[in-house]
């Protein structure tokens, strides 16, 4: 992510697949802004998975680790875990930013990234939809969908290089530790929304620039944790006393 320049994310803009992802994101933002019970998260998901198949892309590709579809399944169910606490701790915008944060992480960490560029326009459509007086709810029912499809997005365009898959799908590493901070708060404290951003940036970075271009898989995960709990940590200690959620989960 450090090493992208204009250039990079104007070829991004000119990609087939990027525009597929943005066609199908702006049905998936109407839907969102009409059907507020739909959810952001779950309006990501379900446009993601359409976008892909409309475009012939849903599907393994040939070097696809037998390992893929349960790591999948694990990280769906701990991403939509962890989503369900923090939707109850920050403001709806901040819980939908660290997954847009995410989707770009992927797209800058996997070596192929014809999946990825569908995620980014989805991603890139529906980013309207947070700001916080469209009081769009995000939701936590639609994590789990959201999450299994940046994982397929991941594990299919991050085949050629593994540990560019250990670094994109430990992205959900600082969610995860903020989800475990959040239930040590004391009575009428809340996480703070913009150092949970914050964090999710930096982790981010450090995934995918510094874990997802090792070439020990090992090595990267022990990366991603400690990166997690290091942010975890700050989030910890830049939490204030008393902050109640601006908009609705």
């Amino acid at each position: 992510m450090l090493e992208m320049d204009p250039l990079t994310l104007f070829e991004l803009l000119g990609q087939p697949e990027f525009q597929m992802g943005l066609a199908v994101g702006v049905l998936a933002l109407v839907t969102v802004l009409i059907v507020r019970e739909a959810g952001w998260l779950l309006s990501w998901g379900v446009g993601t998975i359409a976008a892909l198949a409309w475009g012939g892309l849903l599907r393994w590709s040939e070097a696809t680790p037998d390992w893929g579809f349960p790591v999948i399944v694990l990280t769906a169910v701990a991403g939509a875990a962890a989503f369900r606490i923090l939707m109850r701790q920050v403001p709806a915008w901040s819980g939908g930013l660290v997954f847009a944060l995410w989707v770009l992480g992927v797209w800058g960490t996997v070596p192929d990234t014809e999946r990825a560029a569908v995620a980014m326009g989805v991603t890139a459509a529906l980013l309207p939809a947070l700001w916080p007086r469209l009081r769009v709810r995000v939701g936590w029912e639609g994590a789990a969908v959201a999450v299994a499809a940046l994982g397929f997005v991941t594990i299919t365009d991050g085949a050629a290089r593994v540990p560019s898959i250990v670094g994109a799908l430990g992205m959900v590493g600082m969610p995860i530790a903020a989800a475990i901070v959040s239930l040590w708060l004391r009575r009428g404290q809340r996480l703070s929304a913009w150092w949970l951003v914050a964090a999710q940036v930096v982790h981010v970075i450090v995934s995918g620039r510094v874990a997802g271009q090792m070439l020990d898989p090992e090595g990267a995960l022990i990366v991603v944790i400690l990166s997690a709990v290091v942010t975890g940590a700050g989030l910890a200690w830049g939490m204030p006393d008393r902050h109640a959620p601006s908009s609705r989960g």
